[in-house]
């Protein structure tokens, strides 16, 4: 049955609008792939929810021990995987969730509790597996190679950029800025000669009323803009060439435009983020923002600008944020959607497309080209024969490779493809595991796979399924690795 999903997150001006908009980047990847509804509490700041999404609210009477019960009698298991972003999504929650048949995926920033979440994505460059806690089945994706960002800030990371002058700044301190370091940043700016102009973005849950005011009397040099789309706030990000911000995920749309950026933190969530960009060197440190004067912020800003080294800060966001974290985190979503079912008659035209695609054939081998003739012949008989399992990979119910067993007496020899339409997701691994076990409930033997020795992404794929180098073997005058996939391995 496809699955569509619910993604689950609340803001407001006391925690801010990072769970919200986060879990926007990852609607505006997945939408093409996936119907969803965004689910929402009443009690939330859902204006800011743009009007496009399909949006369920939870009564403000449904507590959150109460949710799991509610959502299971609303948005049914059997049909919806959930994506949780927020720090009421404890422990006891996860647990809850998960029996009630549901897959998750929690997004993380505290690592605090044990995990319970089939996916845990954390984008901070400082966490790593050791610092959580889980149960084996929880698979962690984690570092700015999944960095939940939204489409134009991937397509702006892809791009060089040098900066030659400091004149036109950025302040953003998040939703709510609970601190107003806005006024203080903008404050110490005002004093440094270089800025013709700032631009100040504030928050959908921002509060305070003296920004105005400064901005009134400073109206040649100072811009304040709120509730930007995304369009508009990278337009005004890319008229800046310097910018303060708190480690946050405006702190990750900065480095993707890129420039030399004064970070800090004024909330315990942000510290990760901060410590793992600061010690890449992406981001000039500012450390704790929570009792900076207007002063401070004066002087740190003097500094980065006297730097040498802006240009290598600006290499180091380049390199942290290559804009490819879309394919990667599609990948884990369409991850757990997969299921198999064996080949029939009407997908030999399928099969025959995908074995014929350019790449296949490269890897194949016997890389010429296969007639139609000969591949139905050759189909027919496989699909009929008893010693071999012709399986067809579903991503979410839609046809999106092959994994096929070979069965002798004492071995099985395994053969994947995926789609064209699939690559670049990691996927080969996830069918890999998978079907090794729907072939471990039918037989005993072991797996062998035969590789290309220049074929190094195949070789990953395998080890990621737990297939281990057994012995190098020539096959059709090709050096191969071979590995093995053991009953109890699987």
């Amino acid at each position: 049955m496809a699955k569509k999903i619910i993604f689950r997150a609340d803001g407001n001006s006391t925690n801010g609008l990072g769970h919200l908009y986060r879990l926007f980047s990852l609607v505006e990847i997945v939408k093409d792939s996936y119907e969803f509804v965004f689910l929402t509490h009443e009690s939330s700041t859902n204006d800011v929810i743009p009007k496009a999404y399909p949006t369920v609210i939870i009564p403000k009477a449904i507590g959150v021990e109460e949710e799991p019960e509610w959502i299971a009698a609303n948005l049914f298991p059997e049909t919806h995987i959930i994506i949780a972003d927020g720090y009421q999504f404890t422990t006891s929650y996860q647990k809850e969730i998960k029996a009630k048949g549901y897959r998750l995926v929690y997004v993380d920033d505290l690592v605090k509790d044990h995990m319970y979440a089939d996916l845990v994505v954390n984008h901070s460059p400082y966490i790593r597996e050791k610092h959580y806690t889980k149960e084996p089945y929880t698979k962690l994706a984690l570092g700015t190679q999944y960095a939940l960002l939204r489409p134009l800030f991937l397509d702006e990371a892809t791009k060089n950029k040098t900066i030659t002058t400091i004149d036109t700044a950025f302040v953003c301190f998040g939703g709510a800025d609970p601190y107003n370091l806005t006024i203080k940043a903008v404050k110490g700016l005002l004093q440094i000669s270089n800025f013709k102009t700032t631009h100040v973005v504030l928050g959908g849950a921002y509060k305070h009323e003296d920004i105005f005011a400064l901005e009134a009397k400073h109206s040649d040099k100072l811009k304040t803009y709120k509730n930007l789309s995304e369009e508009q706030l990278i337009k005004v990000m890319q008229q800046c060439n310097f910018a303060i911000a708190p480690a946050s995920t405006i702190l990750y749309e900065l480095s993707c435009v890129k420039m030399p950026i004064l970070s800090g933190y004024y909330v315990g969530n942000q510290k990760y983020i901060y410590k793992g960009l600061s010690e890449k060197r992406t981001i000039f440190e500012g450390k704790d923002f929570r009792n900076y004067s207007v002063n401070e912020f004066e002087q740190k800003v003097k500094l980065i600008i006297e730097s040498n080294s802006i240009q290598t800060y600006i290499d180091h966001q380049k390199s942290l944020f290559d804009g490819n974290s879309k394919v990667r985190l599609l990948g884990l979503i369409n991850g757990l959607t997969i299921s198999f079912r064996k080949a029939i008659e009407e997908d030999v035209l399928q099969v025959f497309n995908w074995s014929n695609d350019v790449l296949v054939r490269k890897n194949s081998y016997n890389s010429e080209p296969i007639k139609l003739e000969n591949h139905k012949k050759w189909f027919h008989k496989k699909i009929r024969d008893e010693n071999t399992l012709f399986l067809i990979a579903l991503i979410n119910n839609e046809p999106a490779g092959i994994v096929r067993f070979e069965i002798d007496d004492s071995y099985a020899t395994v053969g994947i493809l995926v789609s064209k339409s699939y690559r670049g997701q990691k996927l080969a691994g996830e069918f890999l595991k998978a079907s090794a076990k729907k072939y471990f409930e039918i037989y005993s033997v072991p797996i062998l796979a035969y590789i290309k020795k220049d074929n190094k992404a195949s070789v990953k794929a395998f080890e990621s399924a737990r297939y281990t180098y057994f012995k190098d073997e020539i096959i059709s005058g090709c050096v191969s690795f071979v590995y093995k996939l053991e009953k109890e391995d699987g």
